[in-house]
């Protein structure tokens, strides 16, 4: 995971935007973007709910 952006939604929630990235066993990769609600509980920081957006079109349309 790289480019993490939070922002706080309320006290102790914070929205978590983030890219994920792969590499296929044939040298191509493929990339994600992680859209994430993460809340504090007694146990710490957990992901409360979470929607991947795959990427459809290679960059450059190919």
């Amino acid at each position: 995971m790289t480019n993490v952006v939070l922002t706080e939604i309320t006290p102790g929630q914070v929205r978590a935007l983030s890219k994920g990235l792969g590499v296929h066993a044939d040298g191509t990769c493929g990339s994600v973007t992680y859209d994430d609600t993460v809340a504090r509980g007694r146990d710490g920081w957990r992901i409360r709910r979470r929607q991947v957006i795959a990427r459809r079109v290679p960059l450059g349309g190919a």
